[in-house]
């Protein structure tokens, strides 16, 4: 730990005395690897890198699709039953499950993993999280819309039909609610549907191929995994349609989300 320090120290002493006749014509030109050459000095190479996931659900398809199309290798630990061990805990404190584990760092929060995995695998994952500031901003702020928007409708309308449980306070939880499980579900799939077609179509792929970018980003993978838990309550517009068959162009992309699309297929609409 003290020397990965001490490497940042160095790093950072570097870029501040670089000369300005360096040029991007050089292999590992300092200006414009800097992502790599960190790397290459704060990682150990033979870290090894450790999915934590559960094999149907959606989330952990959006980890797994983005270590699959960046060629990250990695082995995956199934996290059923172990998430609120004392052992997943210490690792992973807000026990859920995508984590990711690499080396001596534990991550959980899909944007959390997507972007470390860029800074941690310039060379294979920078491009879906590019440097720019203004990209990464425009990023952000579709996973955070994703998390905050789309990502609070699909419990409530598709884990009863799934058979996963909802949390506390949702109709589909309380015994005295229940019977309205079915309405709480059609009313929510009406949100989506305004979500998708005003946002989604509208918006974020109106003259794009993937979310508001030409080249597909860490957005992507944290949105299109989730389409086919989505497609338990709802009829996808074409544009999406469309959208998911550009990700599954990506090779890897349907491999990683064939668990959990085999487990949504039987309850789609």
């Amino acid at each position: 730990r003290r020397s990965k320090r001490f490497a940042g120290l160095v790093i950072d002493v570097y870029y501040s005395l670089l000369q300005p006749q360096v040029t991007a014509s050089h292999t590992l030109c300092p200006k414009h690897n800097k992502n790599i050459i960190t790397h290459l000095l704060l990682f150990d190479m033979t870290d090894s890198v450790i999915l934590w996931g559960l094999p149907p659900s959606a989330n952990s398809a959006v980890i797994r699709s983005f270590l699959k199309v960046t060629g990250i290798d990695f082995t995956e630990e199934n996290a059923w039953g172990k998430t609120r061990t004392p052992e997943y805990i210490a690792k992973f404190p807000t026990n859920l499950a995508p984590s990711l584990e690499h080396g001596e760092t534990c991550v959980t929060e899909n944007g959390a993993i997507l972007r470390y995995l860029c800074r941690a695998f310039p060379e294979k994952a920078s491009s879906y999280y590019p440097e720019d500031m203004k990209t990464q901003a425009k990023i952000d702020m579709l996973l955070d819309f994703i998390n905050t928007g789309i990502c609070t409708y699909i419990p409530r309308a598709t884990y009863p039909s799934l058979g996963f449980p909802c949390g506390p306070g949702e109709v589909s939880s309380m015994e005295e609610t229940k019977e309205h499980t079915a309405k709480s579900q059609a009313e929510t799939a009406k949100g989506i549907d305004e979500i998708l077609e005003k946002k989604y179509v509208e918006i974020f792929l109106k003259d794009t191929k993937y979310l508001l970018s030409d080249t597909p980003t860490i957005a992507d993978f944290r949105f299109a995994p989730m389409l086919s838990f989505i497609k338990v309550v709802t009829t996808l517009p074409p544009k999406l349609v469309e959208y998911y068959d550009a990700m599954s162009e990506l090779p890897g992309f349907t491999e990683a989300c064939a668990a959990s699309k085999e487990f949504a297929t039987p309850h789609w609409k």
